[in-house]
C-alpha cells in the first residue's frame, strides 16, 4: 500500500463544473504552494482553462462510463502521484447521461470513482438560511462537509456547530456567496480564465475558513494499492515513434491519452500542420487531435508540403489517426459558413462547420469490419464532437474497398491506414484499442516496382 493524498469533492447534480467551491478550494491551496492535481468525474472533450490557471496543471479526467475500475485506478494514480494532493469532483446525485447541451456541464457520477479509489469524501452543502432551514440527506460514503454560499461570515461559526451537530460530520470549511464571481462563473466558457483579482478571491475565502489541519489529516488517511499501473500498460514491444499535432489549430488531447502512448513504449514527437513543412523522421503513427481547424482553414490549406507528406506517410503503409477538428482538416474539404476550402484530401468525407454547434455528447459505436484500430464487433465508448457534420465524398483512388466507413453511423472514416473520427476517445480508458495504435503494423500498399531494362 502507498500515501497518495486524495479527496473527493461530491457537489450537487445540477453543476456547473467546475464548482465555486472546488475553485476556491484549488486557489487557496495553490496559494499555500500545495500542488493540486484536479479531476473530473466525466471524461469531458472540453478542456478546463480555469484549473489550469489556478493550480498550473491540465485538469484530467475519470469517467466511470468509460472505464473499468482497475483502469480507472491506473489512470489515476499515473495523474496524481506528481501532485501534493489530488481532488476528485463529481456528485452523488444521479449523474446526467443525457444528451441535451443544457446538462453537458453538469457533473459525472462519484460513487463508483470513490469506491474504486477509496476516497476520502467532502460534501459541497449549500448553506441553510435561517428562514429556511433545510439540509439534504448526505450520501453515507461523506466524511466531511464544506458549506458554500455563506451569505454572512460571522454566521460560519453557528452553522459550523448546528451542521456538525444534526449531521455528525466535522465541517471543514466555507466558501462565501461572492455573487459577481458566481456569475462570472456562470457566464463564462470552460475555455476562458477568471481574472486575477477573483481568482485571490476565491483563493481568500477558502482559507478565511479552511481547517487546514484538518484536510490534510483527511486526505491523507487512506492508503491505496499500488497499481496495477505498470501491468495495465507496461509494454516490452518494439519502440514505436508517434507524431501528434500541436499548434493553435490543433491539441485537444486528453493528457492521459499522451501518458498511456508513452507508457505503453511510444516515442512522442509534436509538430505543426501550419508551420511544418514535413513531418518529424522515421514517424510510425501521426495523431492530429481535435481543435479549431475552422479558424487556421486557409493556413492549412496553404501548407501543401505538410499535406504531401502526410500523403506520402499513408502511401507508406504508416498510420494516421484523427478527431474532431482534425479530421475535418484531413477530408476532401471543410465548409465554413458557405464558403468552402479545401482539405488535405486523406479521408473521403466533406466536413461542414456547424451554424449550432452542440457540446460533445457520449455515444458508444461498433465497427463493422476489421482494422488496424480493432476488428470487426469491437464496442468503442467516446464522445461524439457537435461542431462538424461529415458527408462522404469520393476521392482519387485506383481502389473503392480502401475506403469508406467504420461505422454503421458514418462518424469513423477510413482510406488505407488513415481513420478518422468525430468520436474523442480516453486512450487511457481503452487498454485493448491503445495497444492497437502501438502494435504489429504490416503495411499492406505495396507499390509497383519499375524495372527498367538496359
Amino acid at each position: 500500500m502507498i500515501e497518495l493524498p486524495r479527496l473527493g469533492l461530491a457537489v450537487a447534480g445540477r453543476g456547473p463544473e467546475p464548482s465555486m467551491a472546488g475553485l476556491a478550494f484549488l486557489a487557496g491551496l495553490n496559494s499555500l504552494r500545495c500542488r493540486s492535481q484536479h479531476f473530473r468525474a466525466k471524461a469531458c472533450p472540453t478542456s478546463t482553462g480555469i484549473v489550469r490557471q489556478i493550480t498550473g496543471l491540465p485538469g484530467r479526467h475519470l469517467d466511470a462510463w468509460l472505464m473499468p475500475q482497475d483502469v480507472c485506478r491506473a489512470v489515476f494514480i499515473r495523474g496524481a502521484q506528481h501532485a501534493d494532493l489530488a481532488i476528485v469532483e463529481g456528485t452523488y446525485d444521479q449523474p446526467s447521461r443525457s444528451l441535451e447541451p443544457a446538462h453537458y456541464h453538469r457533473p459525472g457520477g462519484l460513487q463508483p470513482i470513490a469506491q474504486a479509489l477509496d476516497l476520502p469524501t467532502i460534501a459541497v452543502v449549500a448553506c441553510p438560511r435561517w428562514g429556511d432551514f433545510h439540509l439534504p440527506n448526505l450520501h453515507p460514503g461523506v466524511d466531511a462537509i464544506l458549506l458554500d454560499d455563506l451569505a454572512d461570515p460571522g454566521d460560519f461559526e453557528r452553522f459550523r456547530h448546528l451542521v456538525t451537530a444534526l449531521t455528525r460530520k466535522p465541517v471543514i470549511g466555507a466558501v462565501e456567496s461572492l455573487p459577481a464571481i458566481r456569475q462570472a462563473l456562470a457566464d463564462f466558457s470552460l475555455q476562458e480564465t477568471l481574472p486575477d483579482e477573483m481568482i485571490a478571491q476565491l483563493a481568500a475565502t477558502f482559507l478565511r475558513f479552511a481547517d487546514l489541519d484538518q484536510i490534510h489529516e483527511l486526505a491523507k488517511s487512506r492508503l491505496i494499492e499500488p497499481m496495477c499501473c505498470k501491468e495495465a500498460f507496461s509494454s516490452t514491444r518494439p519502440r514505436v515513434r508517434v507524431a501528434y499535432a500541436l499548434d493553435e489549430a490543433f491539441g485537444g488531447y486528453f493528457p492521459d491519452t499522451l501518458e498511456t502512448l508513452e507508457a505503453l513504449g511510444a516515442e512522442l514527437i509534436d509538430f505543426s500542420p501550419l508551420r511544418d513543412e514535413t513531418l518529424p523522421p522515421a514517424i510510425d503513427l501521426v495523431l492530429i487531435g481535435c481543435g479549431f481547424a475552422d479558424r487556421f482553414a486557409d493556413t492549412l490549406a496553404a501548407n501543401q508540403c505538410l499535406i504531401s507528406a502526410l500523403k506520402a506517410h499513408i502511401c507508406e503503409g504508416r498510420r494516421i489517426y484523427s478527431e474532431g477538428g482534425g479530421t475535418a482538416y484531413l477530408g476532401r474539404s471543410m465548409l465554413l459558413d458557405g464558403r468552402r476550402v479545401a482539405g488535405a484530401g486523406i479521408l473521403p468525407i466533406d466536413a461542414e462547420l456547424r451554424s449550432d454547434p452542440t457540446p460533445p455528447v457520449p455515444v458508444e459505436r461498433t465497427l463493422v469490419r476489421d482494422g488496424w484500430l480493432g476488428l470487426k464487433g469491437t464496442l468503442v465508448r467516446g464522445y461524439r464532437s457537435g461542431r462538424w457534420n461529415l458527408s462522404a465524398a469520393e476521392i482519387d483512388s485506383h481502389c473503392r474497398n480502401c475506403y469508406g466507413t467504420l461505422s454503421s453511423e458514418g462518424d469513423f472514416m477510413f482510406h488505407h491506414h488513415a481513420v478518422g473520427s468525430l468520436i474523442h476517445l480516453h486512450l487511457g480508458a481503452l487498454p485493448e484499442v491503445v495497444s492497437a495504435f502501438l502494435g504489429p503494423h504490416r503495411p499492406s500498399l505495396n507499390l509497383p516496382q519499375v524495372r527498367f531494362e538496359r
